[in-house]
């Protein structure tokens, strides 16, 4: 084979990886501002939402290094009980009636 054309198959196959890089890259273009568009969107919509029932504290919430251990104890005892009468309640809102004690 000529060298010329070794030359014209380097050239070849410079353009179709080129050209493979250059589809490539406008799709990554296009799917980034897509989701920048999306975030957009979102983002105006969550401003438009009324707040709601929140997890925040109204208190600073005291670490636990400053805490009593007695007080700690008793803190997450009262919450786990409560937090099992609940799921108990829905427990029990969703078994059959026949089911229930």
């Amino acid at each position: 084979m000529p060298w010329w054309a070794w030359i014209a198959a380097f050239g070849v196959i410079l353009g179709a990886g080129g050209w493979w890089l250059w589809v490539q890259a406008r799709a990554a273009w296009a799917s980034a501002t897509r989701l920048g568009q999306q975030l957009a969107q979102t983002s105006d919509q969550l401003t438009h939402l009324e707040p709601g029932a929140s997890r925040i504290l109204d208190e600073e919430p005291q670490l636990a290094v400053f805490t009593s251990p007695y007080q700690a104890h008793k803190e997450r005892t009262e919450i786990r009980e409560t937090l099992q009468s609940q799921r108990r309640a829905r427990r029990e809102a969703t078994l059959p009636p026949w089911l229930r004690r």
